[in-house]
């Protein structure tokens, strides 16, 4: 029995940390299935995940072989049954759409050459520029529908519900990629029908006319015809409301799969993939991933699914670290509450060996994630391979930069995610009955985020939309939090619930001149409340659809006087401050920010607003310099949030808590150099004050009152545990020693530490005692043994 509660993932009553690698079946020679899984579960990972490539299975129509028939890579049912021999869990893939760098991203080629009129159309009526089919056409599902009868044969006795190894399921993947990346939706007769029937559901006559200009009996011309090269009177209008529609055209994609799912004996749980993360050079940002969140909004209300990122951040470091932990903030803003976070691409390496990746960069992601609340991480991927019969989109190799080779061969980053796998075993019932502590939230606006298309009228928008969420608050506040070790949980202000100043006592929200009407008025009633909103960088007073919406505004009871770009402004005690964009504002309230020019407006103010208060900062800026760091530091404490770390060093410090007090506390360096620092959390000493050394681009995962098992404690540690093993009587544990003196307190009425030249024991009282490390060696072997 699997259950999905409070954020963890339960599997037959116990809570499971699910540490996945990637291994594709289908392209490693059937007589090394056993031997690669092996070698996967020896670094430390429970579950095998793979796609199920509907190309590769059915190479003619008609003629399905999951059983190996046609050749022994086939053979689903006998890979399944070696996991299942190993002891793995398993997350099986089947599309329909697989993508995994395969041709035409897993759907059989014989269907898009023989039903073209099942594939999506462009606005000219061409055939979409990737061969994406019209995910609802009726061709298309009647052969899916075949195809998962298939392949859920296959799959049902090999559930958890029977005793088998697979726990997760699935649906298509990354729905809705093709259409942003090329700027080219869905314009196949059928979606458009489609898109008809909603504007119909959705508008009474008058609602239509007003807000597309039309006359009502135009509603088939402006839905099937229009809408490929919409007038600049409707443009904003409909783009927008095609986008609303798109979310509820793939959650009916998917929904209807899953449908077919079950109806095929499918029980464990569902997962949706999100996709986003994108390439700059040799450099990789997730800026737009939650272009694929907006895209799957709607998805994300599905029972019983869980929604998992797509994460490629490439070689992470200081300037883009901030991208994972908003892709962290924003997934979990939209996921259903009892869901844990999940990555079921998690970067295990690259398609191309450009950028090379470095071993720090696979340590350095995994733990920003699990400080961040991740639960569940699946490396994409962990084995290369080859692909055979000519189905691999570029060409017959697919290493990957996989910590193994396609030949068995074990890559530097191997180790670094094996320790990773071995310490969280040892710690992982612990480490599931903690969460990440808050200091504030971030409201996340999905609209935002619904830029994958546009044309002549509406690119305007898009780009504005685009360019300032990216400056000002990827690349500037939410940034500047983050740094500044301020860790926020992020909002969907979107979903059915208020804001509720209880339980979101601060929110920052980044904001353009367009907000419809019910965000607006959301964030009213948030202030009424009791609320501390900062806003930034501007006032909206324009919907989403560019008519005119001044809720906000009016509420605030502030007059704009105007707007700049590119100039200098003083914020709180500093001066001088170069800002890319500023709005300024006739108040006569708390001003804490003004030009520097003659006039010297308000740029920036403070008001009382119903029972709660708004800061509002009306420029816009990224982090270009370092004394902007300090500039958001003093806006957190106008806003009355309390700094929980001291550190001297620039150090990223997160913790997860348990309800009995257990923590492990999460320190990165994403740095070339070393570090040293002690660390004050909530005003007391970690560690008794002792200075812990950060190694270059490393990072460190400290428990303090961790207990390792029913009889002995941890009271703190200064560095990090391998592994643990009983043997005659006997607990051996394995340290893994990184400053020059490890130091670990424990508290225990049974065990004790043998005698050993490396170690030195203090007793603190009749249960308590130190053990200080002393050792040379990268790992230490500590024996020890119970009390006489």
């Amino acid at each position: 029995m699997i259950q999905i509660k409070n954020e963890k993932i339960i599997i037959n009553g116990k809570a499971t940390l699910l540490f996945g690698g990637e291994l594709h079946y289908f392209r490693i020679p059937r007589a090394e299935w056993r031997e690669r899984i092996r070698q996967i579960k020896e670094a430390g990972i429970n579950m095998i995940s793979t796609y199920v490539p509907w190309i590769f299975h059915e190479t003619e129509e008609g003629i399905i072989d999951l059983t190996g028939m046609t050749r022994g890579e086939r053979d689903l049912k006998g890979f399944l049954e070696i996991v299942a021999e190993e002891g793995m869990y398993c997350l099986v893939r089947p599309g329909p759409y697989v993508m995994a760098e395969i041709v035409d991203h897993g759907v059989p080629t014989w269907f898009i050459d023989t039903y073209p009129e099942a594939v999506a159309k462009t606005n000219t009526g061409e055939i979409h520029p990737t061969r994406v089919v019209s995910y609802m056409h009726p061709v298309f599902l009647k052969k899916t529908e075949k195809w998962y009868k298939a392949v859920c044969q296959v799959i049902e006795p090999f559930q958890e519900t029977y005793g088998g190894p697979v726990v997760l399921f699935q649906l298509d993947n990354e729905v809705g990629m093709f259409h942003w990346v090329t700027n080219q939706p869905d314009y196949n007769q059928e979606t458009l029908k489609l898109f008809k029937q909603y504007l119909a559901n959705k508008y009474t006559e008058d609602e239509l006319e007003a807000t597309f200009q039309v006359p009502y009996g135009n509603i088939e011309e402006l839905a099937t015809l229009k809408i490929k090269k919409p007038e600049s009177k409707y443009a904003y209008a409909l783009r927008n409301e095609f986008s609303l529609f798109l979310r509820k055209y793939y959650q009916e994609f998917l929904e209807l799969l899953k449908f077919l799912a079950v109806n095929n004996g499918i029980t464990v749980p569902f997962v949706v993939n999100i996709h986003g993360f994108h390439s700059i050079d040799l450099l990789k940002r997730g800026t737009m991933y939650p272009i694929g969140i907006s895209q799957l909004l709607e998805a994300a209300k599905i029972e019983n699914v869980l929604m998992a990122g797509d994460y490629y951040i490439g070689n992470i470091e200081f300037d883009n670290y901030i991208d994972i932990v908003l892709a962290n903030a924003f997934t979990k803003a939209i996921q259903w509450k009892e869901q844990p976070l999940f990555s079921a691409e998690f970067q295990g390496g690259n398609s191309h060996a450009l950028p090379r990746l470095q071993p720090t960069a696979f340590d350095l992601t995994t733990r920003l994630c699990i400080a961040d609340g991740m639960n569940g991480v699946n490396y994409y991927m962990f084995a290369g391979g080859e692909n055979y019969e000519n189905i691999g989109l570029l060409g017959r190799r697919h290493e990957w930069q996989a910590p193994l080779s396609s030949k068995g061969k074990k890559l530097p980053h191997y180790y670094v995610i094996q320790h990773l796998g071995k310490m969280f075993n040892v710690y992982s019932q612990q480490l599931l009955e903690t969460k990440p502590v808050y200091d504030t939230h971030l409201g996340f606006y999905p609209d935002y985020y619904m830029t994958e298309f546009s044309d002549e009228h509406t690119k305007v928008q898009v780009d504005e939309i685009q360019y300032a969420r990216e400056k000002y608050l990827y690349n500037g506040i939410a940034k500047g939090l983050r740094i500044n070790n301020f860790i926020f949980e992020g909002r969907n202000v979107m979903d059915a619930m208020e804001l509720d100043p209880e339980t979101v006592p601060t929110l920052w929200m980044f904001s353009t001149k367009w907000m419809d009407a019910d965000i607006q008025q959301k964030l009213v009633n948030y202030l009424e409340n009791g609320g501390t909103l900062i806003l930034f960088p501007e006032i909206p007073d324009r919907s989403m659809k560019n008519d005119q919406c001044t809720i906000l505004k009016d509420y605030i009871d502030v007059k704009i006087s105007g707007e700049k770009r590119d100039c200098f402004v003083t914020i709180g005690s500093f001066d001088s401050v170069k800002v890319n964009f500023m709005q300024t504002y006739n108040v006569d309230d708390k001003v804490f920010g003004w030009t520097e020019d003659e006039s010297r407006e308000p740029v920036a103010f403070e008001k009382k607003l119903g029972k709660g208060k708004l800061l509002m900062l009306g420029v816009g800026f990224d982090l270009d310099f370092e004394y902007k760091k300090d500039i958001v530091n003093e806006i957190v404490g106008k806003a009355g949030i309390q700094k929980r770390f001291k550190v001297t060093e620039d150090l990223d410090i997160t913790v997860r808590e348990g309800l009995t007090g257990e923590k492990f506390f999460f320190i990165e360096n994403f740095d070339e150099y070393e570090k040293e620092t002690a660390i004050t959390y909530q005003g007391v000493a970690l560690f008794e004050g002792k200075k812990l050394t950060i190694r270059p681009r490393s990072g460190l995962m400290l428990p303090v009152n961790v207990s390792l098992n029913k009889e002995l404690t941890i009271v703190y540690g200064t560095g990090e545990i391998n592994t643990t093993e009983n043997k005659n009587d006997k607990l051996l544990v394995t340290f893994r020693v990184i400053q020059k003196e490890e130091v670990f307190i424990f508290d225990s009425a049974i065990w004790m530490v043998e005698k050993n030249e490396s170690v030195r024991v203090e007793v603190i009282d009749d249960k308590k005692y130190k053990i200080t490390i002393r050792t040379k060696e990268n790992l230490e072997v500590i024996s020890f043994k119970k009390r006489t």
